[in-house]
């Protein structure tokens, strides 16, 4: 880890509605660490204080943003480029993509390398070498699929009605008969109940 970057006599005063904000912040950016399976304390805090930093030194240009979510795409941003740097291959949108993430835990980062991660090059040849196979692996197996159309099985409830249906369609007098039928019940029910 090093050296400590950045002293925390250089903060300004923060009131209590500042702290909250960059409180949580902090435990979001930590979850996310975490969620990479990240689970040496001291490298999480440390990861996530020198995130914060830079999230505090981007709220100084961009005030209208919260601090969670600057600290959170501070956090993309630092995974995703180191990620790129490691792989040599250019991410999309420069973000951490599932296969990036998947890489990490094929090769064992949070048991084998948890020192490694977010840190300048050179990395461990044999590291840099796992994460470049890991990452070709994850990628998806295309296998072309063929259709066949195959007819509806349906219950007998559902094939007689389907038969019904085909005679309405092919027999016009028959269909012309039951909507005549269908009315009529219709007419003697309201007879029935509203006339009597």
């Amino acid at each position: 880890m090093g050296p400590a970057r950045h002293s925390l006599n250089t903060l300004r005063p923060l009131n209590e509605e500042e702290l909250s904000e960059w409180e949580e912040a902090y435990a979001a950016v930590e979850a996310y660490l975490q969620a990479l399976r990240l689970r040496n304390r001291l490298l999480v805090a440390e990861l996530v204080r020198s995130i914060l930093w830079r999230a505090s030194a981007r709220r100084a240009a961009e005030p209208e943003k919260a601090a969670r979510l600057l600290a959170m795409e501070e956090a993309l941003t630092e995974v995703a480029e180191w990620t790129q740097d490691v792989l040599d291959v250019p991410l999309e949108n420069r973000r951490l993509a599932a296969r990036g993430r998947l890489a990490l835990l094929l090769v064992g980062m949070p048991d084998k390398w948890q020192g490694v991660f977010l840190t300048p090059s050179p990395w461990p040849p044999a590291f840099v070498e796992a994460m470049r196979k890991s990452y070709l692996a994850a990628g998806p197996g295309f296998h072309e699929l063929t259709m066949v159309p195959k007819p509806l099985e349906l219950n007998a409830i559902g094939s007689g009605a389907a038969q019904w249906w085909e005679t309405m369609d092919r027999k016009p007098i028959m269909r012309i008969m039951f909507i005549g039928m269908l009315l009529g019940i219709i007419a003697i029910t309201v007879w029935y109940f509203f006339l009597d």
